[in-house]
């Protein structure tokens, strides 16, 4: 028998992040980039290592949009070092995701889109276009 639950996209993030955490050793290293890698600790909390510019972009773009308190930070050999739980850590990845697919693509000087972290187009249109779109 198969169970479905239907889930908001944070539900859905702590339960890939709960699932990878039961396949994964709690002293295992996990390199994403050389920009970040991160360690479970034995308390299960996510110990991350972040690259100084990808801090900057993180910082600059809301990355702990979601996450409170926003996590501390202490500097170890110039990557900035934070400790996120489970549940944190799965809206971090989110906040990530959404930060590398949310970039604007111009399509013409009257019609822009982006796509959100849920993957989907976000367009905006300029006045005239779309009266002409909604008059066909």
């Amino acid at each position: 028998v198969v169970s479905t639950q239907s889930t908001g996209a944070a539900e859905w993030g702590i339960f890939e992040v709960n699932l990878k955490r039961l396949s994964t050793s709690t002293s295992t290293v996990h390199t994403e980039t050389s920009n970040m890698s991160y360690t479970v600790n034995s308390s299960g909390k996510y110990v991350i290592s972040i690259a100084p510019e990808m801090w900057k972009m993180i910082m600059s773009r809301d990355g702990f949009a979601g996450i409170h308190p926003v996590p501390h930070y202490k500097l170890e050999s110039g990557r900035y070092i934070i400790e996120l739980a489970a549940a944190q850590w799965g809206i971090f990845e989110m906040n990530l995701k959404r930060l590398t697919t949310s970039t604007v693509h111009p399509s013409t000087s009257n019609m822009s889109y982006t796509i959100n972290s849920s993957g989907k187009y976000v367009i905006s249109i300029a006045p005239d276009l779309w009266k002409m779109i909604m008059s066909r």
